[in-house]
């Protein structure tokens, strides 16, 4: 089964060639799957996870998961996701040597210092886990507007209290 059917691959999604997949009647969610597997296996990958499994909710409840599916869209993203060990990342990408990559769902991959500063907003600094996702309603919540549609963190109360 495997010659042809990847067509590339864009951090941290592998995409495969849904003609070869189609030709060769095979079933989508089964080559993703088995591609999801044979990816595990290599040295430096954490797991991998078919985009299948995230659509139909064949996974896990696990932080780990939840990050993945923060970046998972449905009609955007491509067929298997690819997470790798901490510390680890391509240094190759045609030919284009690179020391570092960003989007691994890993703790110190997703660690943004978030400021807000402005009129009516209280100094200070919050001391607890935040997540991106969390700006988008928070700003919302500033300018006392309905959160985006999918919005899918919870408005910074230390940064919104003035505006309740």
């Amino acid at each position: 089964m495997g010659e042809g059917l990847i067509e590339g691959y864009d951090h941290p999604y592998v995409y495969l060639d849904h003609d070869v997949i189609a030709a060769r009647a095979l079933d989508q969610a089964e080559v993703e799957d088995a591609v999801a597997e044979e990816l595990t296996r290599l040295e430096g990958v954490a797991l991998a996870v078919s985009s299948s499994a995230l659509r139909e909710g064949r996974t896990p409840d696990l932080p780990l998961m939840q990050s993945i599916l923060y970046n998972f869209n449905p009609s955007r993203s491509g067929d298997v996701f690819v997470v790798f060990e901490p510390g680890h990342f391509i240094n190759d990408f045609d030919g284009l040597t690179v020391a570092t990559t960003h989007g691994s769902p890993w703790r110190y991959d997703t660690f943004v210092p978030v400021v807000f500063a402005g009129w009516d907003i209280p100094g200070g600094g919050v001391e607890r886990r935040i997540r991106t996702v969390d700006v988008a309603p928070t700003l919302a919540r500033l300018l006392s507007l309905k959160p985006p549609s999918g919005a899918a963190g919870v408005p910074l109360v230390e940064v919104t209290r003035s505006r309740r």
